[in-house]
């Protein structure tokens, strides 16, 4: 019965998949772009990576470092308009996200921080300020732990100290567990994209003018880079034997709805750091920068003293 029902699961996803017309969504009339910042890209060993400057003579810059499965503009697209004019600042699209580029072959957080020191470097930019969500957070503290002389501060949005491949990832349960996840992005491709859509759209974190790019925003993802193969540098992530190297001083933010973050791994964050403040959203979830960004940009304003 099982298998019955399961080759009737996969024969009606993969005829679905290959038959249904695809198209974007949208709501209201008029369609706009909410953030018209421009980008260009820089290579770094081999490979293209896309960044978006703003650049304020006299400022200290801040990089801005995506959640996984995001980009530079899909994760910040409430915040940077909102400091074009305050202050200057790098986003950019992390390996196998937005417009860089992408690959096949295993990689991990550590080479994620190795990239944009490099990316700041031929940008000339050597001291900076660091603002990172959820995996970008992770990049930032390596980053921090790399190179102390280039991060003066450090924004940790929904961090975590380490997950569960950490300690799992060679328990047989685990592993069937990550080639489920594996079988159904490859079988739903459009799952996460459309279950972000749904959360932006329910939540009331886009308006209606901003359907379309939202939509399109989400459906960029290469193939089952991100959120199967690609994914996986995450998976083992352990930052626990390090975080207490980071000098920066750092303001950690979290949601007091996270369901996505265990408490305890962001709480183990805040414990290993040398100098921390810590300012929790109770009502907020995991995305802070998509349901409070208000909130976000007051807390930024005041700890980098824009």
């Amino acid at each position: 019965m099982i298998k019955t029902l399961t080759k009737i699961f996969a024969f009606t996803a993969v005829t679905k998949s290959l038959l249904e017309t695809k198209k974007s969504q949208s709501a209201g009339t008029t369609q706009i772009h909410p953030s018209k910042i421009p980008g260009r890209t820089v290579f770094i060993r081999e490979k293209e990576y896309f960044i978006r400057e703003n650049i304020i003579d006299g400022t200290t810059p801040i990089i801005f470092l995506h959640s996984w499965g995001s980009d530079s503009l899909g994760s910040w697209f409430k915040i940077l308009p909102k400091i074009k004019n305050e202050t200057s600042f790098v986003a950019i699209d992390l390996r196998n996200h937005g417009k860089s580029d992408a690959s096949w072959d295993r990689w991990d957080v550590d080479e994620n921080a190795d990239v944009v020191i490099s990316i700041l470097k031929e940008l000339g930019i050597s001291s900076c300020n660091i603002v990172g969500w959820s995996m970008g957070s992770a990049v930032a503290m390596s980053i921090a732990k790399k190179n102390k002389p280039l991060v003066n501060k450090l924004v940790l949005i929904t961090p975590f100290s380490w997950l569960g491949g950490a300690v799992y990832s060679d328990k047989v349960a685990f592993k069937i567990f990550v080639s489920f996840v594996r079988i159904r992005e490859r079988l739903f491709p459009n799952f996460n994209p459309k279950s972000k859509f749904s959360f932006l759209k329910k939540s009331n974190s886009i308006n209606d003018e901003y359907t379309e790019w939202a939509w399109n925003n989400l459906h960029k993802s290469k193939d089952d880079f991100i959120y199967a193969d690609g994914g996986r540098f995450v998976v083992p992530y352990d930052a626990r034997s390090w975080i207490q190297e980071i000098e920066a001083e750092t303001l950690v933010i979290t949601g007091g709805r996270d369901k996505l973050v265990p408490e305890e791994t962001s709480n183990d964050v805040v414990k290993r750091l040398k100098e921390v403040k810590v300012k929790t959203f109770p009502d907020a979830g995991h995305s802070v920068p998509w349901t409070h960004e208000e909130d976000l940009l007051t807390e930024l304003r005041e700890f980098f003293s824009l």
